[in-house]
């Protein structure tokens, strides 16, 4: 069974996936490696808020700060955003040369629809084999 760890990972992954369609970045190693520092504990809390956002009655319209690793990790509370170690590497969201305003001005934010995310969780949550331990996805 996969960690939530590597199960965060690969959700990052898949979205990143789906963005560079449009010719854009998400992530990068420096931010799995991000969340590979966090703790099991925080992965599994960020997980399952996103994975609940998702599947709720609430579902989120195109890229959200409840969608967002990094955004849940910081509580999504804006005075958290200077501390933001994904902002640090690509921008504060709220920057006017981040990459979430790139997005923001492009189909790609849109482009994620909630179809998009529950395929992500699909495929995330079909993987039956178990990942050696220290093995990266």
């Amino acid at each position: 069974m996969m960690t939530y760890k590597e199960k965060l990972v690969m959700f990052v992954k898949l979205k990143k996936k789906h963005i560079e369609k449009f010719g854009l970045i998400y992530a990068d190693d420096e931010d799995y490696e991000d969340i590979r520092l966090w703790s099991e504990e925080v992965c599994k809390y960020i997980y399952n808020s996103i994975m609940n956002r998702i599947t709720s009655c609430h579902k989120p319209k195109g890229l959200s700060n409840t969608t967002c690793p990094w955004c849940v990790y910081h509580d999504t509370e804006y005075d958290s955003c200077p501390s933001c170690s994904y902002g640090k590497r690509h921008g504060i969201c709220d920057e006017k040369d981040s990459l979430y305003k790139k997005y923001a001005t492009l189909y790609v934010k849109k482009s994620i629809t909630n179809e998009v995310y529950l395929d992500m969780i699909n495929k995330i949550e079909s993987i039956t084999w178990i990942v050696t331990p220290g093995w990266k996805i």
